[in-house]
């Protein structure tokens, strides 16, 4: 039965939370649980009444026996009709009690009423605060000691640890339902910190695709423009069908990241650039009039693909940022594939003084730190003097592998 009491309380993660915390306004009872305890009741009900021959005869015991059983069944009437929050709580009690009292003043021979007060512990237990349920363990205790003091009634003793292990009961039941809708609220929580660190992912990928395709783009523009400007029609054309090219590739790498989004699983999708693309994306970058050497140290194709793909990622965004803002420079890309790390170094050098870097909330030196960071590495970004410096330092998750032959590899594009 679902029931709408106590307080809300700050979740804390301790035995205090646990037990005098308890949101009992969280807790969802399945329709079973309502259900089968009415029928339960309603059965011992007729069972307490056959014994004192309260059917065929009614008496004071029959109004003693509905007393205790009606409570259960007017729950139940009020939760089908759409209300959640019962019979009023204090009634509910107090309606079993008296009932119990009536009924344990008059006992017979095998006397099984003192099961509506196990009933009554285990159900308030589960349903509300546990300050309130040890309220109503006491008054049940009370009772049947009571009517043993009096005389009236014997092997209380029995029935008090039977009180004692229901109420036990519906408590452990109240703190697994509450530790599961914990745990669901948890998990629907890392959904939706899931989603959004899959956005910022992609995000950032679609940025780095765009800045590189666009500083490109406008590197052959401008080769073009000059082109035309001295004459030369033919050089004005390759420059021109260049750039339509690095567009063309640009749009079929959005897709590709995009289709992260609606994947199917076929593995159809084509494979993201890794680190073993960086001699075609320093060759693009010459291609569009861009002074830049590679140096490689290592085999980057051992390294995994999440790994290559950050190496990938940081040296576009650093060379697209040059090509922004110093295209007339000459760079150097370095990378040192270690058995411990593999790092990546991009420098530019220039014929002017460069400001100091100035953090404006965009994608670029923050995408390449965020990513960097979730791979576990950094990226250091600083000027040079005259030029600009980006070092990165990725930690490899993989175990180290044999180096080639040689041990170092160098290339120039």
């Amino acid at each position: 039965m679902i029931r709408h009491s106590g307080r809300r309380g700050r979740h804390r993660h301790d035995p205090a939370h646990l037990l005098f915390d308890v949101d009992a306004d969280k807790i969802v009872f399945p329709i079973w649980a309502p259900v089968g305890t009415a029928l339960l009741a309603t059965i011992l009900g007729v069972g307490v009444a056959a014994d004192r021959g309260a059917i065929s005869s009614p008496d004071w015991s029959t109004v003693f026996v509905l007393l205790a059983t009606v409570p259960w069944i007017l729950d139940v009437v009020v939760y089908l009709k759409g209300s959640r929050s019962g019979i009023p709580l204090p009634l509910f009690n107090l309606m079993v009690l008296a009932g119990v009292l009536g009924l344990l003043l008059d006992p017979v021979t095998n006397d099984y009423t003192p099961f509506f007060l196990v009933m009554l512990c285990a159900e308030m237990a589960a349903r509300v605060p546990p300050r309130k349920g040890v309220l109503v363990l006491i008054g049940s205790m009370a009772v049947i000691i009571a009517c043993e003091l009096a005389n009236q009634f014997e092997g209380s003793f029995i029935w008090v640890i039977g009180i004692a292990f229901g109420w036990a009961g519906g408590f452990g039941c109240q703190m697994c339902l509450r530790l599961l809708q914990e745990m669901k609220a948890s998990q629907d929580t890392l959904v939706e910190k899931a989603a959004a660190e899959e956005r910022q992912r992609i995000a950032r990928e679609i940025h780095d695709v765009i800045a590189h395709t666009l500083s490109v783009t406008m590197l052959h523009v401008t080769g073009a423009r000059l082109a035309l400007e001295r004459g030369n029609r033919e050089d004005a054309v390759d420059a021109l069908r260049d750039a339509e090219r690095s567009g063309r590739e640009s749009l079929g790498e959005i897709r590709r990241t995009v289709s992260v989004l609606g994947s199917d699983g076929t593995g159809t999708d084509a494979p993201m650039p890794t680190a073993t693309d960086l001699p075609d994306l320093v060759a693009g970058f010459r291609a569009a009039g861009l002074d830049v050497d590679l140096d490689v140290h290592g085999d980057p194709a051992g390294l995994p693909p999440a790994l290559g793909l950050g190496v990938y990622r940081i040296a576009q965004e650093s060379l697209t940022n040059v090509a922004k803002h110093a295209p007339d420079s000459h760079t150097d890309v370095r990378l040192s594939v270690e058995p411990e790390r593999v790092r990546l170094v991009v420098r530019d050098v220039g014929d002017d003084e460069v400001a100091a870097p100035v953090e404006n909330g965009g994608l670029g030196l923050r995408g390449m730190r965020e990513r960097a960071a979730a791979l576990g590495g950094s990226v250091d970004a600083r000027p040079n003097g005259t030029g600009w410096t980006v070092d990165a330092t990725l930690p490899r998750a993989d175990p180290a592998l044999p180096s080639p032959p040689g041990g170092r590899r160098r290339g120039r594009c």
